[in-house]
C-alpha cells in the first residue's frame, strides 16, 4: 500500500522517520539499522527540513563540517545511495543542485509535531483550552531526549538543533500557561520542577514553576526556584533574571493576593 506526498511522490506507508530525539528509521513498527555516520547525518539533515530542497554543499557541511574527505561529493553520493536503498523509492528526490525528502505527518514525527501544534492553535483560537492542551500533549510526547543524540554532526547541532529545541520549549511553555489558567497547579509544579532542572537558564519555565508552586501553597519552594535561576544566570551568562521575574519574586515575597493558592477550576 502506498500514499502520496505533497509533490505527488509515492511514499511507503509502513515507513516511519523519527528526528525529535535520536534519529531512527522504523518499518512496520520495528527499528531499522541505518548504517554509517554519513548516511545517518544526511538523513537527519534532510528530515529536519522536509519537503524543502537542501543543497549539496549544505549536506556536505552537515556531514563533515569542514573536515572533508578527499572527494566529498562522491562520498555524499554514496551515503545518499545507501539511504535510498534503506528508505525505498520516492522518499528522496534529486534536484539539479540538491535533494529533498518527501514525507507526510504520517511518517515523519517532525511534521506530526507541527500538525499537532496547528491543531492546538485552532483550538486555542476557539477558547477550547482542554482540546488545545490535548493537542500540545500529543506534540510534546514526540520529543525524546537527547535530540539528535546519535548524530555526530557539529554543524547540525550548531545550526539546526537550537531552533528545534526552541520550538519544543515554546510548545511546553504554551501548555504550561493553559494549565495555569485551568488551575492545574499541583501537577504542573511537579512537572516543571524537572523541566527547570533540565533547562536551568530558561526563565519563562522557572517563572511558570514559581507561580505553580506558590498557588500550590509552596511559597518557600518558589523562592528557592528563583534563587537557583538567578545563580545559574550569573554563573553561566553574567546576567540577572529579567525585570518581570524579579517583580514576580517580590510579589511572592510579599504574598500578593493574585498569587495565593487557588482551587482547580471546574469547567461546566
Amino acid at each position: 500500500m502506498t500514499r502520496y506526498g505533497s509533490m505527488g511522490t509515492r511514499l511507503v506507508t509502513d515507513l516511519e522517520l523519527c528526528v525529535l530525539g535520536p534519529v531512527e528509521v522504523r518499518r512496520g513498527g520495528l527499528q531499522v539499522a541505518i548504517g554509517g555516520r554519513t548516511t545517518l547525518t544526511v538523513l537527519a539533515g534532510l528530515a529536519l527540513s522536509p519537503e524543502r530542497a537542501i543543497g549539496v554543499d549544505t549536506l556536505i557541511d552537515y556531514a563533515w563540517d569542514g573536515d572533508f574527505p578527499a572527494h566529498p561529493r562522491a562520498a555524499l553520493h554514496n551515503g545518499l545511495s545507501r539511504l535510498r536503498r534503506l528508505l525505498g523509492d520516492g522518499v528522496i528526490e534529486t534536484l539539479g543542485w540538491g535533494y529533498r525528502l518527501n514525507a507526510t505527518a504520517d511518517n515523519l514525527d517532525l511534521l506530526r509535531f507541527e500538525r499537532n501544534l496547528a491543531v492546538a492553535r485552532r483550538a486555542g483560537a476557539e477558547s477550547r483550552d482542554e482540546d488545545s492542551i490535548a493537542a500540545l500533549d500529543d506534540a510534546i510526547r514526540l520529543w525524546r531526549e537527547p535530540p539528535l543524540g546519535n548524530v555526530d554532526s557539529p554543524a547540525l547541532h550548531r545550526q539546526v538543533l537550537p531552533r528545534l529545541t526552541e520550538r519544543y520549549l515554546e510548545a511546553v511553555e504554551h501548555r504550561n500557561d493553559l494549565c495555569l489558567r485551568l488551575g492545574r497547579h499541583d501537577a504542573l509544579a511537579a512537572e516543571l520542577s524537572a523541566m527547570a532542572r533540565s533547562y536551568p537558564l530558561r526563565e519563562r519555565i522557572t517563572g511558570q514553576l514559581m507561580i505553580a508552586l506558590t498557588r500550590s501553597g509552596r511559597r518557600a519552594d518558589a523562592l528557592v526556584a528563583y534563587q537557583a535561576l538567578r545563580t545559574a544566570l550569573r554563573e553561566e551568562l553574567g546576567v540577572d533574571p529579567t525585570s518581570d521575574l524579579q517583580d514576580l519574586d517580590v510579589q511572592i515575597l510579599r504574598a500578593a493576593p493574585e498569587l495565593e493558592p487557588r482551587r482547580r477550576m471546574v469547567l461546566a
